[in-house]
């Protein structure tokens, strides 16, 4: 699900007063695959200073947050506004979060966590610094319309790690959460290059575990920067257990990088790229409860029915693919959603959808509109849901 600014009124529409003649919009525009969802958020009498920037999304429940004011300023200088949409189109609403105890940002990790029909918690967990293995979890409770603080400790850490990590490699060390996860009753909160903390939210003594992920080999071998994670996994939980997908791209050594004016940068040539995808079920402590199902190169993907007006220019392995999504649905699970661009950085791209198991490209879209600049490289404005149906 994409947010953006934009007016777009139907059965889902809700609206907030947040001051005199200060009115925020939200609505939702469901999608199919390979398209996402859009989130619309629209203020009367004032302007955003940045695209809303979509957080979680649960069942109904959509977590956001925007900037109100001009976008030459400091965002620290400007009203810094956290609101839960629910897009349910029989009882849509908007509710603005008071002010969280202690600081919470956008960047911080936070996750939605429903309780029953109506009420839910909103979960951050912050490391704390100069604290190992320490962390801050801030919850907002819907049914008091109040924060509190707990410090946590992982109480049942990850295996260490089967080889020898290397100094430039520090960052593996401590987690730095990129995406969070909700199940049942826990929520994970993942570093897409380390691991899983696990908490389980119904307990009244929450406290936390660990679970790894298989360690970028490629990169650490390579002696490559390990750069954003969500531009090169993604991870979900379907059908039971765990699944996590990678995009490794092949660079083209043997040529200079080459300035392209669309990309307004000097651009590497992509000679192929690998998807790689894993199966956890015990979800333990152990590096050995993950199990690869495939190993796919662009070069052996059929390309199918689709037609050459569908497709981008460029040959399927040559495209700079990014931001891997796992199907959420039980039907797709083995489909990998990628946004492509003919080269990093270009503003036009499109979303390819690749079985795995039948090695295709099962459809594939071109996205409306070109990416903003903030949003080519990797993509920080959506999360992932499963109402893309």
């Amino acid at each position: 699900m994409y947010a953006q600014v934009g007016e777009n009124s139907n059965e889902t529409t809700a609206h907030y007063e947040v001051g005199n003649d200060l009115k925020i919009y939200a609505s939702l525009v469901r999608e199919c695959p390979p398209l996402p969802s859009n989130l619309y958020v629209y203020c009367s009498g004032a302007t955003f200073a940045e695209p809303p920037s979509s957080l979680s999304m649960v069942d109904d429940l959509i977590l956001f947050h925007v900037y109100i004011g001009s976008p030459f300023r400091a965002r620290s200088a400007l009203p810094s506004y956290f609101f839960v949409y629910r897009a349910d189109p029989k009882r849509p609403s908007l509710k603005l979060l008071p002010g969280p105890q202690g600081p919470v940002r956008k960047y911080h990790p936070l996750s939605i966590f429903p309780r029953g029909k109506d009420h839910y918690t909103i979960a951050s967990l912050i490391p704390l610094q100069c604290e190992d293995n320490l962390f801050s979890l801030r919850l907002y409770d819907s049914e008091t319309n109040t924060w509190s603080i707990k410090k946590l400790s992982i109480e049942s850490p990850q295996n260490d790690f089967p080889i020898a990590i290397p100094a430039k490699f520090c960052p593996l060390f401590s987690h730095q959460t990129s995406t969070v996860l909700t199940h049942g009753k826990t929520i994970g909160w993942i570093d897409l290059w380390r691991g899983i903390l696990f908490s389980d939210m119904l307990s009244e003594k929450h406290t936390l575990r660990g679970v790894p992920l298989p360690l970028p080999f490629w990169c650490i071998e390579g002696d490559f920067d390990l750069g954003s994670p969500r531009t090169h996994r993604g991870i979900a939980f379907t059908d039971g257990h765990l699944r996590l997908v990678e995009v490794v791209l092949k660079v083209d050594c043997s040529v200079p990088y080459v300035y392209d004016e669309e990309a307004e940068r000097p651009c590497p040539r992509i000679e192929n790229w690998t998807i790689t995808t894993w199966t956890n079920k015990e979800m333990s402590n152990s590096y050995d409860d993950w199990h690869i199902n495939c190993t796919l190169q662009a070069s052996d993907i059929f390309l199918g029915d689709h037609s050459e007006s569908e497709l981008p220019a460029t040959a399927l392995q040559n495209l700079f693919v990014s931001d891997p999504i796992i199907g959420q649905n039980k039907n797709d699970s083995h489909v990998i959603y990628l946004t492509a661009r003919e080269k990093l950085m270009r503003p036009k791209s499109w979303i390819l959808a690749i079985d795995t198991k039948d090695r295709k490209v099962q459809s594939v879209a071109v996205r409306p509109g070109p990416l903003p600049r903030e949003m080519r490289f990797i993509d920080t404005n959506y999360c992932t849901c499963s109402i893309s149906n």
